[in-house]
């Protein structure tokens, strides 16, 4: 490729924030040095080209960094290519106006179709609250990547790439129907603050799972439950100062619903039993048809130290 033959598409403009997700040095044919960038959003991944002679380049760019480009789309003589023309890292009001979620790397995402549902369920929370305290969890560069890459458990449920992603989901969805099944008149603010409490359960597995989905030091040492309100302690600050009945309401359901309520308090609040349920639902769900994944699900089926059982009906005939 010669960058000189590259020649712009008039109108054909390219901007936005973006997650820096790869970065390669390069020489085209006359010997011209440029970078070729790989940039991610919750929506799109591509690969722009910076000539590095011909822009400024903000210093010490890292991994997952944003960056707020401009560009122009060339066509040359092989294919077109999105030359840009600015480079930079993005003020924190350009952050806080781009949509909830929008900067989560889709390119590290093995759960694509998880990912888009992710996006719309937050998108649609009435709550601007509730979709900030969300950002402000989520779309850290410390911990996202590990939140769509981990599994869910090491050995059993979800145990694979992106699982920690599909059971969050899965967990806020069954809070939802169970809130329609048990309390459909519940006022819309409550059910989704269920939804949030349901997605963010089992945050605290991002300290205990790196983003090869290995787990960390800190799974040897901690339980992960134990390290869900310290994940999500830059929302709840947030939600003390505009919510904080809200911010009450999370702490409460996430600590008082572990297994023989560890905290010494009982749950005051059915949003508490919902979440605890949904987990356990989704869990046992998705473990039992691992254990009958190979065979016909009937009969017993094992799957671990875990056993399950599959009454015979007229569909196996």
């Amino acid at each position: 490729m010669k960058l000189n033959d590259l020649r712009p598409l008039e109108k054909e403009t390219f901007k936005g924030t973006y997650r820096l997700t790869g970065r390669v040095a390069c020489f085209d044919d006359d010997g011209i040095p440029y970078l070729k960038l790989r940039l991610s959003s919750c929506s799109s991944d591509l690969v722009v080209i910076a000539v590095i002679d011909s822009i400024v380049i903000p210093e010490r760019l890292g991994h997952m960094d944003l960056i707020a480009v401009k560009g122009q789309v060339c066509v040359g003589s092989e294919e077109g290519e999105i030359l840009l023309t600015e480079i930079r890292r993005p003020m924190r009001t350009d952050i806080a106006r781009l949509p909830a979620l929008q900067t989560l790397p889709r390119t590290v995402c093995p759960k694509p179709e998880a990912l888009d549902q992710l996006i719309d369920a937050v998108r649609v929370l009435k709550s601007s609250h509730l979709q900030v305290f969300i950002k402000r969890v989520l779309e850290r560069r410390d911990r996202l990547e590990v939140f769509l890459r981990a599994p869910a458990s090491k050995s059993y449920h979800h145990n694979e790439p992106g699982g920690l992603l599909v059971h969050s989901l899965d967990v806020a969805k069954n809070v939802l129907q169970m809130i329609q099944a048990n309390e459909p008149d519940m006022p819309r603010e409550l059910q989704e603050l269920g939804f949030v409490a349901g997605l963010l359960h089992d945050i605290g597995k991002t300290y205990t799972y790196d983003k090869r989905g290995k787990p960390t030091a800190a799974a040897r040492l901690f339980d992960h439950a134990d390290l869900t309100l310290e994940a999500c302690a830059y929302g709840l600050a947030y939600l003390d100062t505009v919510q904080p009945d809200a911010a009450m309401a999370l702490r409460h359901i996430w600590t008082c619903a572990s297994p023989g309520a560890r905290y010494g308090t009982k749950p005051a609040i059915t949003l508490a039993r919902y979440v605890r349920d949904a987990d356990a639902h989704s869990a046992m769900a998705d473990n039992q048809r691992r254990a009958y994944r190979k065979r016909v699900p009937v009969g017993f089926g094992r799957l671990g130290h875990n056993l399950y059982w599959m009454p015979f009906t007229e569909v196996h005939r």
